[in-house]
């Protein structure tokens, strides 16, 4: 399955909730998610732009690239949750090629979360297409 095909798979989970429920969502899977252990929480793997603080990390699978995350803020661990089922296992070109602006749109968040989560979700994304252009992984 795309990364599109992905995201739009998850914008129609959301699309019979009003705003305030996908806000719950978001922190429903957040306090699911697994949070990354201590050694990983570094200031190089710490997502600058972002209220507060969230890390991510980038490797190489056996599928492709799997990205694990965590964040203090329950609301955007859940956006990062979303971002990991969409990217993890993509090929390094095929994320790269995503419009990280369009993300939240797309999987149908665009209205349902502030300008700061929005921001620091975008800042997410570059980060990961930074490390991956850069070949940082």
């Amino acid at each position: 399955m795309t990364i599109e095909a992905k995201m739009q798979e998850i914008s129609a989970g959301l699309d019979f909730l009003e705003p305030m429920q996908k806000i719950e969502y978001l922190i429903d899977i957040s306090k699911k998610a697994e949070s990354l252990p201590e050694k990983y929480k570094t200031e190089s793997n710490k997502v600058s732009g972002c209220a507060s603080a969230t890390w991510l990390i980038i490797k190489e699978g056996q599928n492709g690239v799997v990205i694990n995350t965590d964040s203090e803020a329950a609301i955007v661990k859940g956006l990062l949750q979303l971002l990991e089922k969409s990217f993890n296992e993509h090929t390094k070109e095929e994320i790269i090629a995503v419009n990280g602006q369009a993300v939240l749109d797309t999987i149908g968040l665009g209205g349902s979360i502030t300008n700061r989560r929005m921001n620091g979700f975008a800042s997410a994304i570059e980060m990961v297409q930074r490390k991956l252009k850069e070949n940082l992984i």
